[in-house]
């Protein structure tokens, strides 16, 4: 088990009001629930705030939720209206500015405008906002609350095309509320990162305590999500919840089938009528499934066919599977190349070549053993029952 070994802290916190803020997707919400949920068996008084997309889901756990920023489609359609565009673009430079727009200006200040009478009225002693969400981080600075900020992935890169935009657009906004962080003041005083060592891209280069939590997986419930029949290995396929492609799908689902595995493929943001006669033999088309429960269960894939996306790569990871990725955007590249570097999976730039780089996948060689090293890598890390313990070392700034 890891342990915290965090600068020490001054006062006692006890039993705490905390408010655990995230955007309303499931990749940028879901990863912050089990350290939620472990604060509140801890004995804290927890309250989740996000969009409203990932309410009903995360309320299934107990938590008390508070709707903040609304639902993240309509967020773009704002940034599509006021840049003047139709439809989704397919310049790199456009869906760059569409997410500028989007995550900089839009989302946070429906945020904002959302936490900030709640905080006036409820004066939590700490809020733990999605590194993704600094509407929620500002919102804190506003009210004088302190803030820790909660990764959902690999922390981008200083370099990263979309770090220096969104930055930008929080300082215009902080600068609004009478917030000077224009010498690089962080938003939070701590940061909890759930990214193993190994797969992180950089340090943050700023002044805050830094602290590993396990990723752990979770989903809400999913009626009826089971894993193929366990007389033969199976392949997980999905692109997730906001940028899947039907033919993509299509394509890699046959590929997959003709190796003589079960494949069970979540639709996820792809219409199952767009699918229609994909399901077989050999596949079966489901809407969503229990992920997080399927890739520990019994019966496991042999390799997990994915987008990038950060939820299920280090689900994946976790549970020492070989990945396959074909990226389709935003931080997914990132995410596959991270993992490919590490010898536990491989990258494809197209569906088209799926067939051989999964069956090299799917053998026990070596991509099999490094997937093995990173979830011992992973399993290694403090988790969130272990954090929420430890919550007086970095819950508050130093005094």
């Amino acid at each position: 088990m890891g342990h915290l070994t965090p600068g020490p802290r001054s006062g006692t916190l006890g039993a705490v009001r905390i408010l655990v803020a995230a955007l309303g997707a499931p990749g940028h919400a879901f990863p912050l629930v089990p350290l939620a949920t472990a604060l509140r068996d801890a004995g804290h008084e927890v309250t989740f705030a996000a969009g409203t997309d990932v309410l009903d889901g995360i309320a299934t756990t107990g938590l008390a939720t508070l709707p903040a920023g609304g639902r993240l489609f309509d967020g773009f359609g704002v940034a599509r209206e006021r840049l003047g565009i139709t439809g989704w673009p397919a310049e790199e430079e456009t869906v760059r500015a569409l997410a500028r727009e989007v995550f900089g200006d839009i989302l946070p200040r429906r945020v904002l405008a959302d936490l900030g009478p709640w905080l006036a009225a409820r004066r939590p002693d700490l809020v733990v906002a999605e590194i993704g969400d600094p509407g929620a981080a500002l919102a804190a600075a506003s009210a004088g609350i302190p803030c820790v900020l909660h990764g959902f992935g690999r922390r981008p890169p200083p370099e990263a095309p979309m770090y220096h935009r969104i930055h930008d657009r929080v300082l215009t906004l902080a600068a609004e509320l009478g917030l000077d962080l224009s010498e690089g003041t962080p938003l939070g005083h701590t940061y909890l990162d759930i990214c193993p060592p190994s797969l992180q891209a950089t340090s943050r280069g700023d002044e805050v305590l830094e602290l590993p939590v396990r990723p752990t997986a979770w989903n809400p419930p999913v009626p009826g999500s089971s894993p193929p029949a366990a007389d033969r290995p199976w392949v997980y396929l999905t692109l997730g919840t906001a940028m899947g492609s039907p033919d993509v799908l299509r394509t890699a689902s046959a590929a997959l089938a003709g190796l003589g595995v079960d494949v069970l493929v979540a639709a996820g943001s792809v219409d199952l009528a767009a699918l229609e006669g994909v399901a077989g033999d050999r596949v079966r088309v489901e809407q969503f499934v229990a992920q997080a429960e399927l890739l520990v269960s019994d019966h496991p894939p042999a390799l997990v066919v994915h987008h990038g996306g950060s939820g299920t790569t280090f689900a994946a990871a976790a549970a020492g599977i070989p990945q396959l990725f074909l990226p389709q955007g935003a931080d997914q590249f990132f995410n596959a190349a991270a993992v490919t570097e590490v010898g536990a999976g491989a990258t494809l730039d197209s569906s088209g070549a799926v067939a051989d780089a999964a069956a090299a996948l799917i053998a026990d060689g070596p991509a099999r053993a490094s997937a093995r090293a990173l979830a011992s890598e992973i399993a290694a890390m403090p988790s969130p029952a272990d954090v929420a313990a430890a919550v007086e070392a970095w819950g508050q700034p130093e005094m």
